[in-house]
């Protein structure tokens, strides 16, 4: 495994370190990116800029010399400020200001374009800084500022070249050169900064997207969280034949009265979380749990209806039941009820999104499930013609269904084996 020098992780945190500098609390990644920009700036402009002073003090030129004393003066005063207070606003608009108002004095101090060795475009940070970290409703509006300005040093430049002392040309030419490099440095730190932080903020909302997806997903069908995502509502859909599947957890109310709390959660979620691996397996879409109840369905969203996936999961819940325990009582029972036939499917709610299925179909495999005896999947004459002959099943007879009537069902007994 490649290791970090440690050099490059010293800088990697002194960097971080600067950055969150002004962080508060309550900054979104908004404010952190804009505030990291607008640190790194300031501080690495009044860097470059500090050694100007120095110069143009030793050369004579202390009004020259006092403009990029007072930037790094109110610099370090608006970064003391912003790690005091958290807040940005000053820091921001004396950058600004600065930076629209130093260069052309500067210019001016030093006698016009050629002697000043284009300074004047150290306010080029201006509308940068507008449109990275200082919030202008406007930037181009500082960009005009900015131009305005230097058009404005144009007619100006004869007055200016006679008022001031001309430099040595061969200072001129150096100081062009290193103006030129220090502004693009100014410029490069500024964008890479911006970058960084761009960059940063798209990995964490890629991260909170791709969190927020696998939650979707985990409540939701995927074909469903697909148009879901995609922005379609409602989504309402008819099936015209799905098959339903019930189970329920005899005597729970009982049981989860013996228990504590915590036992009881964490049992019932491991039990249903064995549920959901079996129903993932045999291709079977979940569609809730309803306190100790699990309601999964075959066909609909995942295509055309597999009943003899839906009973291999039947039979593959109760005999995991059995191997399962809750609270200190072991072999759990199930009640399971499997009907197909048509349904509506729908997503209901706005902050709490349901898929859910409804209909005639729906009601009457929840029916048969509660009037099942105690272990037994019951099911209906549609589900037997569908079985075929892969299953064993037994016949029950007519049974009383509230709000149904007499309804024929037999029971799932097990899969057959030449089947």
């Amino acid at each position: 495994m490649e290791r970090t020098p440690p050099g490059a992780e010293t800088a990697s945190r002194l960097l971080a370190a600067v950055a969150s500098v002004g962080f508060a609390i309550e900054d979104d990644d908004d404010r952190r990116m804009e505030k990291s920009v607008l640190t790194f700036t300031a501080l690495f402009t009044a860097m470059v800029v500090t050694p100007w002073a120095v110069f143009y003090y030793a050369l004579g030129r202390p009004v020259a010399a006092a403009i990029p004393t007072v930037y790094v003066a109110f610099t370090v005063i608006g970064l003391l400020i912003l790690r005091r207070t958290r807040s940005d606003r000053w820091l921001r608009s004396s950058q600004l200001t600065m930076f629209l108002v130093l260069p052309p004095l500067a210019h001016i101090a030093l006698g016009g374009f050629v002697q000043s060795s284009a300074v004047i475009l150290f306010s080029l940070a201006a509308p940068v800084g507008a449109l990275s970290f200082t919030r202008v409703g406007r930037p181009w509006v500082v960009f005009a500022v900015f131009t305005v300005a230097v058009a404005a040093m144009v007619p100006l430049e004869p007055i200016l070249q006679a008022a001031v002392p001309a430099l040595d040309p061969a200072v001129v030419t150096v100081f062009f050169a290193v103006n030129i490099a220090s502004i693009s440095t100014i410029m490069y730190v500024a964008m890479a900064s911006y970058v960084r932080s761009r960059d940063r903020l798209a990995a964490a909302l890629a991260e909170e997207r791709d969190r927020s997806d696998r939650l979707l997903r985990n409540v939701l069908p995927d074909a469903i969280a697909d148009r879901l995502a995609a922005g379609e509502r409602p989504i309402a859909d008819r099936y015209d034949r799905v098959g339903v599947l019930f189970a329920d957890i005899v005597e729970f109310t009982s049981l989860s009265e013996s228990v504590t709390a915590d036992d009881l959660v964490h049992d019932l979620n491991g039990l249903l979380r064995e549920f959901d691996a079996l129903a993932a397996r045999l291709g079977v879409t979940k569609v809730k749990t309803i306190g100790d109840a699990y309601l999964a369905i075959s066909g609909g969203p995942s295509g055309a209806v597999d009943l003899a996936a839906l009973a291999d999961l039947a039979l593959g819940l109760r005999g995991i039941a059995a191997a399962h325990a809750i609270g200190g009582r072991s072999g759990i029972r199930l009640r399971i009820g499997i009907d197909v036939g048509p349904v509506v499917a729908g997503v209901i709610g706005d902050s709490r999104f349901l898929w859910d299925v409804y209909g005639a179909t729906v009601n009457t495999a929840s029916r048969m499930q509660s009037s099942a005896p105690v272990g037994a999947v019951q099911v209906t004459d549609r589900v037997v013609a569908g079985l075929g002959d892969a299953f064993a099943v037994t016949e029950r007879g007519i049974v009383e269904l509230k709000g149904l009537g007499g309804v024929h069902t037999s029971f799932l007994e097990a899969r057959l084996a030449n089947a």
